[in-house]
């Protein structure tokens, strides 16, 4: 990975100035800690110089990181989606995946996820990778080369071009758990379309609005 680390930056670049419609990005880069390179903006440039002073780590906290993130991103409204890339598997997490995948589920965070074949020699990585993106709406991707990893930056790029966003308001529950979502297109017409979205979410209560329903936020993307 150290040896074509320099192909992924290229890759991550080009995928950064590639993208349309998108009002602002953030950079974020993990080995066994976290750093903010660069907080959410509009100016590419600053995310750009990051991404050229950003190194490969040794040990890969990945979950722990990702947790962090999808906090942060709760914080944005609108449309959000994370993309990873990761040179393997993660071997310094305290977190499990699936508290992540929850969190990403319940605040309608998309995870995209592009790894080299590393991570794929593992088959725990795998399915957890596949696992976690597909919960909440992404893909997972498994790079066997910086051309592999260009494509899955560019299908990424194509995807967020076709996001769409639904809310509802949810009628009175008295489950405070997990909720099931199923989203379907209506019409014969309409069956030549692929459509990806989250499998659900679990309720987040605030305490100052406890009592006043809100809406429900799917992003669903259609091709």
């Amino acid at each position: 990975m150290y040896r074509g680390f320099v192909f992924a930056q290229d890759s991550i670049s080009d995928f950064i100035r590639s993208l349309e419609g998108v009002s602002k990005v953030a950079l974020y880069s993990y080995s066994r800690d976290l750093d903010r390179i660069a907080g959410l903006t509009p100016d590419r440039g600053q995310v750009l110089r990051g991404v050229r002073n950003t190194v490969a780590g040794d040990n890969a906290a990945l979950y722990n990181a990702l947790l962090l993130t999808v906090k942060d991103a709760a914080q944005v409204k609108g449309k959000k989606a994370i993309v990873v890339f990761s040179n393997g598997p993660d071997n310094a997490s305290l977190v499990p995946p699936e508290d992540v995948a929850e969190l990403a589920q319940s605040t309608g965070t998309i995870i995209y996820m592009i790894s080299t074949q590393q991570a794929e020699a593992e088959p725990i990585s795998t399915v957890v990778f596949e696992r976690m993106s597909k919960a909440t709406g992404g893909r997972a991707y498994f790079s066997r080369s910086w051309r592999d990893e260009k494509q899955a930056f560019a299908s990424i790029r194509d995807d967020l071009a076709h996001l769409y966003t639904l809310s509802y308001y949810p009628q009175a529950n008295a489950n405070h758990g997990w909720r099931s979502i199923t989203v379907k297109l209506v019409g014969k017409d309409l069956q030549k379309y692929r459509i990806r979205t989250r499998d659900g979410y679990r309720l987040l209560r605030d305490p100052a609005t406890v009592d006043t329903p809100g809406p429900a936020t799917e992003s669903a993307t259609i091709r």
